[in-house]
């Protein structure tokens, strides 16, 4: 999608309106996520967006969300899925946030396995170990249930996603904040092979993840929204109201099942599942 194609946001085109002096006057979502990108790309922690634009609603949040992705997109990259993130309490408690949000997926955050990755430009990196759904039909939404993203889900995956805390937790950011930034996502690494759904309960499937040999977190995938499943139902119906569909071959990352865990340059990380298989990462 091209970031001059404006009329399917509806909105987007339409300037910002507040009454605070520090708003840009005529400020864009086109704006705002440029602005976005540059605070991102800089070494210094992005300001608080409602400090630049008060009036921003969440839905227009994820216009701006969007805009970036179609600006990389334009750059040569492309989106491969979405990502539910705060679906646990744990994120919630960690982030301050007490309801699910959507992040989009990239096709150059993805990392393969057992390369090391480096760590470079980060602020304050943290691994989040989940479950990932591949789809092999399309879910188009409002109104999707939890039958709907059953079938049409393909099988699951584990999967490790890479944060970076560009926006400090404390104090807590806004919902548009974290949503601007993509929900802090900085990549993912995905294992294998595809598991079925067949006899598969994902609110049983447990997570233990080890830094350097020693267990920092441990927990059950039911903390996922009561099922990772119910996710994917999110994603769905998200994307539904903004005028997109969760198409066929894409991947949903369903959030964390615990708390992210910082880890620096030469930290190994090793997250096992109960039935999805392992994951090691290493960073430099």
């Amino acid at each position: 999608m091209s970031c001059q194609v404006f009329d399917q946001f509806n909105e987007g085109n339409i300037a910002l309106t507040s009454s605070g002096e520090d708003v840009p006057a005529g400020e864009t979502l086109e704006a705002l996520a440029r602005w976005a990108d540059e605070c991102w790309a800089s070494e210094f922690a992005p300001p608080e967006v409602l400090e630049r634009a008060p009036g921003l609603s969440i839905a227009d949040a994820y216009r701006v969300q969007l805009l970036r992705a179609a600006r990389t997109v334009d750059a040569g990259d492309r989106i491969v899925g979405y990502k539910a993130a705060l679906t646990s309490r744990a994120m919630q408690v960690q982030a301050g946030v007490e309801e699910p949000l959507m992040g989009t997926l990239l096709r150059g955050g993805i990392y393969p396995e057992r390369v090391s990755i480096e760590l470079r430009g980060f602020r304050y990196a943290t691994v989040e170990p989940e479950v990932a759904a591949l789809l092999g039909r399309d879910l188009a939404g409002p109104g999707v249930t939890r039958l709907d993203a059953i079938h049409a889900i393909s099988g699951w995956l584990p999967c490790v996603e890479i944060g970076d805390l560009r926006t400090a937790f404390a104090p807590a950011p806004s919902i548009q904040q974290l949503i601007c930034f993509n929900t802090l996502n900085a990549g993912q690494v995905f294992g294998g092979p595809l598991q079925s759904l067949a006899g598969l309960d994902l609110r049983t499937e447990g997570v233990i993840l080890s830094i350097n040999g020693e267990v920092r977190a441990s927990a059950t995938a039911v903390e996922v929204l009561g099922d990772p499943v119910n996710a994917v139902v999110f994603i769905a119906n998200k994307l539904g109201q903004l005028g997109r569909v969760l198409e066929a071959g894409m991947i949903c990352m369903t959030g964390s099942i615990v708390a992210g865990v910082h880890i620096e340059p030469g930290d190994d990380a090793r997250v096992e599942f109960t039935r999805l298989g392992q994951l090691a990462l290493r960073f430099r």
